[in-house]
């Protein structure tokens, strides 16, 4: 069943850059789509046409067989609710705990005095320790978030976007920042997310022995057009050479 629909999908920016041309893509329920390509090729573009973060030029998104590439208002907020984003450097607020960075995730479902005010439902705060027990953190709910390491901080962003019961979870090169060891760690608790809970993750990577371990579906853009579609192991060399150019040499993080 499709989750995800892009059609004829385009992104001009004001400056003149057409950062997407024409994508069309149909995301099913419970995959991992993988979404790789060069610096500038339009993998955070797509991200953002596709939570409405911006928005798209032309082109039209369905999710869940409904149309929202229009959405405004309060309908473009109850559409974003059911869209996770993890982004590369975190965004979380460094002074507040573990605890709280998480609980902010729901922030969506309560009226605004009592987070402003920090006060969260007991039943909130049972479900934020589930998740911080999910992705390994159960010990450090207390802790600020700036004493952690980048992979557990990437890791509590990953139990913040919890707390929205996402049905898509964007991740938008959630281990460019994160040495070897830590980014195979922080892809398992996605993976495991996926597997265990089903929720369907698009994940922009660059690192194509991350893709081959993880990616149930690859897509490649390159200059705004995808380039290529289709399994992780179906990326030759001349299609490794074709996506990211013929000078490029494949880096591998084992």
């Amino acid at each position: 069943m499709s989750l995800l629909t892009l059609h004829d999908l385009h992104k001009v920016y004001p400056n003149g850059t057409h950062a997407l041309k024409g994508i069309n893509l149909d995301v099913k329920e419970g995959e991992f789509l993988v979404v790789i390509g060069l610096s500038g090729s339009g993998k955070s573009t797509l991200l953002r046409c596709i939570n409405r973060l911006i928005d798209p030029t032309s082109g039209s998104i369905r999710f869940a067989g409904k149309d929202v590439t229009q959405l405004s208002g309060a309908e473009l907020r109850r559409y974003r609710a059911q869209i996770g984003m993890i982004f590369q450097h975190f965004n979380l607020i460094n002074r507040h705990s573990v605890l709280h960075n998480v609980l902010y995730g729901a922030l969506g479902r309560l009226p605004l005095l009592g987070p402003l005010l920090g006060h969260f439902p007991d039943e909130l705060k049972v479900e934020a320790r589930r998740h911080l027990t999910l992705v390994g953190l159960a010990d450090k709910e207390t802790n600020r978030v700036d004493a952690l390491s980048g992979g557990q901080q990437q890791r509590v962003a990953i139990a913040r976007s919890l707390m929205q019961h996402p049905r898509l979870l964007l991740a938008d090169e959630p281990v460019a920042s994160l040495d070897p060891a830590t980014s195979h760690s922080v892809m398992q608790y996605l993976e495991k997310i996926n597997k265990e809970q089903g929720t369907t993750i698009i994940c922009n990577l660059h690192f194509l022995s991350l893709v081959r371990r993880y990616a149930s579906r690859v897509i490649a853009l390159r200059a705004g057009e995808m380039v290529f579609e289709g399994k992780p192991e179906d990326i030759t060399e001349a299609w490794f050479k074709k996506i990211y150019g013929e000078d490029a040499e494949e880096v591998e993080i084992k």
